[in-house]
């Protein structure tokens, strides 16, 4: 069984996520973390509370972290998830949390947790890695005891934020850049993951929506706003988790079709077509050296996956809410 925390911007698609790890066997979740990002940051462990109330298993600590990126200000996703990240349903459509966050914040609550361990206890990141970089930066002895992160972040080929961007890493480049340069091995599930195949289709989403578990109706109610928002884009509802597509290769890795492997950083000042791009070289280190004389050698420190088993993955994430 993996250990793991799992950092948050909380809305709807993350709210899914939230709920699969929790139901998922394979992984005991030893924290959940929120920071601002789709949402501010009090919506966003607000809604983490009521994902793990929702996953009807087990409750584990929610910490409030960052409320903003480290040196930018804050842009939210509100059109894509709601304005309360998910789905604006009624007052009173969704029961109340049956949990409330801790009172110790969510950057002190991960470096006691990882300095506690034994170099097991892996991080998966759903949004803005404000948290993660602080965390680095004030304990980056502890931190380097993090043996993997997985992550919903970046893009392969192209951006949703802006061509090249994507929004998780684009919120907060500076803190992602930190991330990518602290040597921790990362897996990226990229934007274009949930596309394609992944992708629900009305009838999947449907059948979400008949069925008797509370789980699944949940799973498609908070995701409202976003499969009007592809209807109205596309011409009919569709609905695509990001977020779920992080947990489904950390417990599922057979899952994953196409990857590289490179050495990432991130774009911190570029133009608005290039800010908060993942920038992964895949040279072979020797690659380098070979053009350019004196140049550095960095190892590879990601795994960029860009296409996962859709109907696999589809069928993984009802049989954990259905």
């Amino acid at each position: 069984m993996k250990k793991i925390i799992i950092d948050t911007d909380t809305a709807s698609d993350d709210a899914v996520a939230l709920v699969m790890a929790l139901r998922e066997p394979a992984l005991e979740v030893l924290a959940i973390t929120a920071v601002a990002g789709n949402v501010t940051l009090d919506l966003a462990t607000k809604n983490a509370c009521l994902a793990a109330t929702y996953a009807d298993t087990y409750l584990p600590p929610i910490y409030a972290g960052a409320e903003r990126p480290l040196v930018r200000a804050l842009n939210t996703a509100t059109n894509v998830h709601g304005e309360d990240g998910m789905g604006d349903m009624p007052a009173g459509f969704f029961k109340e949390p049956a949990t409330e966050p801790q009172p110790q914040r969510a950057v002190d609550a991960i470096i006691d947790l990882i300095a506690g361990g034994d170099g097991d206890i892996e991080l998966v990141t759903l949004g803005p890695l404000t948290n993660i970089a602080l965390a680095i930066l004030q304990a980056p002895e502890v931190m380097k005891k993090v043996p993997h992160i997985t992550m919903m972040g970046g893009a392969a080929f192209a951006g949703n934020a802006n061509p090249t961007a994507e929004f998780n890493i684009w919120v907060d480049a500076e803190a992602a850049d930190v991330v990518f340069a602290s040597g921790i091995p990362i897996t990226m599930a990229t934007i274009e993951a949930c596309f394609g195949s992944a992708k629900f289709t009305p009838e999947e989403i449907e059948q979400l929506q008949r069925s008797q578990s509370e789980v699944a109706h949940f799973c498609a109610d908070c995701n409202r706003t976003l499969i009007d928002l592809n209807a109205s884009l596309l011409g009919e509802p569709g609905l695509d988790l990001p977020d779920p597509t992080a947990i489904a290769i950390l417990a599922r890795p057979e899952l994953i079709q196409g990857y590289f492997t490179g050495y990432a950083r991130v774009e911190t000042a570029g133009s608005a077509l290039t800010d908060g791009m993942v920038v992964c070289d895949r040279r072979a280190p020797q690659t380098v050296q070979a053009m350019a004389k004196g140049s550095s050698l960095h190892r590879h420190n990601a795994t960029v996956v860009y296409e996962i088993d859709g109907p696999a993955f589809k069928e993984y994430l009802l049989s954990l809410v259905l």
